[in-house]
């Protein structure tokens, strides 16, 4: 096995430094090759392809399984929604370190998950976010100030990056408490 790919313990780590990437990835690649059959799908594993590497590098056939379960339909809401992706990669992480769960599991938690957190998070950007930064700003605009879609640009980057990256951290830590406290039935 490729020693950068496990840590100290013997055991595959996923770091912050893989989580940041992986974050920044969904944000850049979630909505870039949509179609019909599929929709994010090819986004989410563009955000996973160094994750799924990193975990399955060594064994060809786990790495085909995952990328196979993760081309998968998928569509959510892509900063709210991002807590399914953190979920998802604490279980594929505990997944490659043995746990007993499977690409059934995994693909279970992103179809349950995907409905509820796309219809929040929709709520949250079309029905309540946008329209208050867009009246702000188009308030501002009708005055003549340049700066009314400036600022109405900055505030929707700002609260979609930051509870974007919340979300999709949380998932990540949420993942790793529930997949332990599963493993140990509590």
């Amino acid at each position: 096995m490729n020693n950068n790919l496990i840590n100290e313990t013997g055991s595959k780590k996923i770091t912050k430094f893989d989580l940041v990437k992986a974050y920044w990835m969904w944000n850049f690649f979630s909505h870039a090759n949509y179609n019909y059959e599929r929709l994010q799908a090819t986004g989410f594993v563009q955000q996973m392809a160094h994750i799924i590497k990193k975990l399955y590098g060594d064994n060809p056939d786990e790495f085909k399984a995952c990328i196979k379960r993760h081309m998968q339909f998928f569509n959510t809401e892509p900063y709210f929604g991002g807590v399914i992706n953190g979920l998802v990669i604490a279980m594929e992480e505990d997944k490659a370190n043995g746990a007993p769960i499977t690409g059934d599991m995994i693909g279970s938690i992103k179809t349950g998950l995907m409905g509820p957190f796309a219809g929040v998070g929709d709520t949250i950007w079309q029905g309540t976010l946008n329209p208050i930064f867009l009246a702000f700003g188009v308030t501002l605009a009708s005055s003549g100030n340049i700066l009314g879609p400036v600022i109405y640009a900055i505030l929707m980057l700002i609260c979609l990056w930051g509870l974007g990256y919340f979300m999709f951290m949380r998932g990540y830590k949420l993942g790793k408490i529930g997949i332990q406290e599963l493993m140990q039935g509590n």
